[in-house]
């Protein structure tokens, strides 16, 4: 049945947080976030040989002056320097013709560099350059092209790369196909390296020479911009001095290519089918364990997922967070509600039933800790009690005087029997079943039933009674029996069978009371002031194949 209730729970919680998760808003920010700390826990700081920037820093300004007035001069040099590499990418966009500075025209009859950078591009033979969605570079016979566009999410952080964004290759992909011929991956998160994990060379001691040629063979060469006033910067899912340089980006995108290397997004499905998995766990703890156990129980398991959630990721596993804590969340709540209901409920029921037997002090003490009502081994002592030769007096009595006298018998013996913790479990005619240490647990139960047997006898005397009791000790089966139509909570078993016979004994002995040798027993083990036992010999039960040695037991002379 809680096996049930724990996978309905379940599905309920999942079905409610992919409702809720159709509004991204709500889940998708905070999951961003996440994924960001991930990085930040996780940021590879490997050092790549494999792929080379030339960058146009604060330096290259400082040696060659404004960017803006670079003649496109500078990188044919800088190209057919680089005749040994595996590819060069160009990070910068050439849409339009070359121009030069006013200066420079007075030199030159045809001012333009184009040819130069165009044949510098044809004998190199490995150049890709970038272009827009808007506009093409103007070299297009003797090299590559791929879209330089870098895309951001809705937070304008860089997470994910693409082999082609509106079926235009990117430019890292034109870049990794030109040295790997098939690619894998399309849409993916990307494996950042740190900013310092890509060898990073001034564009001015490129173009002066001063790095020797033999350096950059059969590396991949990436030629951008880092310098503040180019403006070509982006964020990044981790900490960056300042933001993160568009061609680093790119030299990721490359490496991710190349490398075959990307961070997988574990399937919804799976993540749906874990959640339901601890969810219905969650939901079987709700209902068996206490609060305080639930709680702190759901909190270590609740940690182990987002370090399990971090530990994939060192292995480029993504698996989401915010939904399954969001599911997390829901289980408890509609478990706990159900748990508060349900627990309200079986109170009621508990004490409906108990209010019968007990008092109301140990009605809130059964309530407090309530017995398994489908049936459980106790050790108890059970006490019989009937009046002697009540059966001729009813005859010969007027029925009404009859009643009223029996009643104030049996409320004089219930109250008698709820002062020392005893439990009524049935009258039967004139007779009345008690027990003692079931449900609400008793250390000393034999010893309470000796009391309050003595007890009963003195009061049944003082009504003009004249009782018998039986009483035994041992272990019972206690709970809920009966049909559905009627239920009733009493207790089963050889013990029970056994003081009920003790009880009719007490004619044979002429004594009010007797006791088994398991009640002897641990009233023995017990301190006991005001009882006096005697052994009556040994007696042959039916039902037991060995005489049991009984006893009595009175009120001490005073």
């Amino acid at each position: 049945m809680k096996i049930r209730f724990a996978l309905y729970f379940a599905v309920v919680s999942i079905l409610l947080i992919n409702l809720i998760s159709l509004y991204k808003p709500l889940w998708r920010p905070f999951e961003r976030r996440i994924y960001n700390l991930k990085y930040e826990f996780n940021i590879p700081r490997e050092k790549n040989e494999e792929i080379v920037i030339i960058d146009i820093d604060e330096k290259s300004l400082e040696k060659l002056g404004r960017y803006q007035n670079w003649p496109r001069a500078y990188f044919a040099e800088v190209l057919l320097y680089l005749d040994e590499v595996k590819a060069v990418g160009i990070d910068i966009l050439f849409a339009e013709p070359d121009t030069l500075p006013i200066e420079a025209q007075k030199y030159y009859a045809k001012p333009s560099f184009d040819s130069l950078l165009e044949n510098a591009i044809k004998e190199n033979g490995k150049v890709v350059l970038v272009s827009s969605f808007d506009e093409k570079p103007i070299f297009t016979k003797f090299n590559r092209i791929g879209l330089g566009e870098i895309l951001t999410d809705d937070d304008g952080v860089v997470r994910k790369g693409f082999y082609a964004i509106f079926f235009q290759k990117t430019f890292a992909a034109e870049i990794s196909e030109m040295i790997k011929h098939e690619i894998k991956q399309e849409r993916f998160l990307i494996q950042f390296l740190s900013e310092n994990s890509f060898r990073r060379i001034s564009f001015s001691d490129v173009y002066l020479k001063r790095v020797p040629k033999e350096y950059f063979k059969d590396k991949i060469v990436l030629i951008g911009g880092t310098a503040q006033g180019l403006f070509d910067f982006q964020s990044v899912p981790f900490k960056s001095e300042g933001n993160f340089p568009g061609v680093l980006i790119h030299a990721n995108l490359v490496n991710n290519f190349i490398n075959n290397i990307e961070i997988n997004e574990i399937s919804y499905v799976y993540v749906i089918l874990l959640t339901l998995i601890l969810s219905i766990i969650l939901g079987l703890l709700t209902l068996n364990k206490s609060i305080k156990v639930y709680l702190i129980f759901n909190a270590i398991l609740y940690l182990l997922f987002i370090i399990i959630t971090f530990i994939l990721f060192t292995l480029r596993l993504e698996l989401g967070v915010i939904r399954p804590s969001y599911t997390f969340l829901i289980t408890i709540f509609v478990s706990l509600i159900y748990r508060y209901r349900y627990e309200e409920r079986e109170k009621k029921k508990i004490k409906t039933i108990f209010s019968r037997y007990y008092s109301k002090e140990l009605v809130e003490k059964v309530i407090a800790n309530p017995p398994r009502l489908g049936g459980e081994k106790v050790d108890c002592t059970v006490m019989f009690a009937d009046i002697r030769n009540f059966t001729p007096y009813a005859e010969k009595t007027d029925p009404e005087k009859v009643s009223q006298r029996l009643n104030s018998f049996l409320d004089e013996m219930v109250q008698t029997i709820f002062i020392y913790q005893g439990r009524i479990d049935k009258f039967i005619g004139d007779c009345v079943m008690s027990v003692f240490g079931s449900p609400v647990k008793l250390q000393n139960h034999a010893l309470s039933a000796c009391y309050a047997a003595v007890d009963m006898v003195q009061k049944a005397e003082k009504l003009g009674f004249k009782i018998g009791i039986g009483i035994n000790s041992g272990d019972a089966i206690s709970g809920n029996f009966g049909s559905p139509i009627r239920m009733e909570y009493t207790v089963i078993g050889d013990s029970v069978n056994l003081a009920s016979r003790l009880e009719r004994l007490t004619r044979d002995f002429e004594c009010s009371i007797i006791i088994g040798p398991n009640t002897y027993k641990k009233v023995m083990q017990e301190k006991y002031e005001g009882l006096q036992f005697r052994e009556l010999g040994r007696v042959k039960v039916k039902g037991k194949e060995e005489e049991l040695l009984v006893y009595s037991v009175q009120a001490m002379a005073r």
